[in-house]
């Protein structure tokens, strides 16, 4: 039978098609506005009018902080200008989901947690494939697009492991107040990497399909995919939910088909293959002794 119930399976793969379509919208939308002041907007419309609503978890100020700047600034921003660049879809989720390995590198340098050898030999095929996606851009704006995208994942495994110390902590809150932090970074990012008067003519350009790319992100992406992984991560063993969350790169691949004609050369899809099948080593669970799991999340 199932590992989850069917229902549960559902909500997975929902999820996960909701976090593969965001893609598609960030896409749509930094094409009207910057892609900086599309986060700073995603973000203020995260934490508006929620903040007023919900209690701030109950943890260090410094935390909180650290983990805006890790995950809300540095992680979105790096993946939203990546995108900007001409990475693909395909390429851009695959490229995210290498959180799942930085996450315990980065863990066995913070923590000391002991890396078992099916993890290292993850590990090991998807820094290849990373390398043969690398070695496979076509220009150097899409190099450029690319290494932003590992940054962000960089980032992502980094702020994994600052949640790891939180305990008890509603994950809904913490995604509001963390909202809090971004937005006047990304102003000031904005500024410095995309001129002066860059966010400001965004906002003046800021029109329905805008609105409405804003509204995915923050409704659907945010508060539904989010509330919807953490309810299955607590509900279930998250070696098994996170393998679900594997299917984001495929269901991006199939979307920036679609709506983009985006298709990948043979050797951009063994390289894909050789990344897949090193986060599938990685990730899938096992019938032993429970182990540290670092689990597939939101996207975008």
């Amino acid at each position: 039978m199932f590992a989850l119930p069917f229902k549960d399976i559902l909500l997975a793969i929902g999820v996960a098609v909701c976090w593969a379509f965001n893609l598609v919208v960030i896409k749509w939308t930094i094409q009207g506005i910057s892609p900086l002041t599309f986060g700073c907007l995603r973000f203020v419309f995260v934490a508006f009018p929620l903040v007023f609503l919900l209690p701030r978890p109950k943890i260090p100020l410094s935390k909180l902080i650290l983990i805006g700047l890790l995950l809300g600034v540095a992680k979105f921003a790096l993946m939203f200008k990546g995108l900007e660049l001409g990475i693909s879809i395909g390429m851009c989720a695959l490229t995210l989901q290498t959180q799942v390995i930085f996450t315990p590198i980065f863990s066995y340098f913070m923590f000391g947690y002991q890396l078992s050898k099916r993890e290292m030999c993850g590990i090991f095929l998807a820094l290849c494939g990373i390398a043969m996606l690398a070695v496979q851009t076509e220009n150097a704006a899409s190099l450029a697009g690319f290494t932003l995208v590992l940054g962000s994942a960089l980032c992502w495994g980094l702020s994994n492991n600052v949640s790891r110390t939180l305990k008890n902590v509603d994950i809904l809150q913490l995604t509001v107040w963390m909202s809090l932090i971004p937005p006047l970074p990304y102003f000031l990012l904005s500024q410095i990497w995309e001129g002066p008067n860059t966010f400001f003519e965004s906002l003046q350009a800021f029109g329905w399909n805008e609105l409405l790319g804003t509204v995915y992100i923050v409704v659907v992406a945010t508060l539904f995919g989010l509330t919807g992984w953490t309810w299955l991560m607590r509900q279930h063993n998250p070696a098994k939910v996170s393998i679900y969350g594997l299917l984001i790169p495929v269901f991006s691949v199939f979307f920036g088909w679609l709506c983009f004609d985006e298709s990948l050369s043979p050797l951009s899809l063994a390289a894909c293959s050789v990344v897949f099948t090193g986060l599938v080593i990685n990730q899938w669970p096992k019938n032993s002794a429970p182990r540290m799991e670092f689990s597939a999340q939101e996207v975008a």
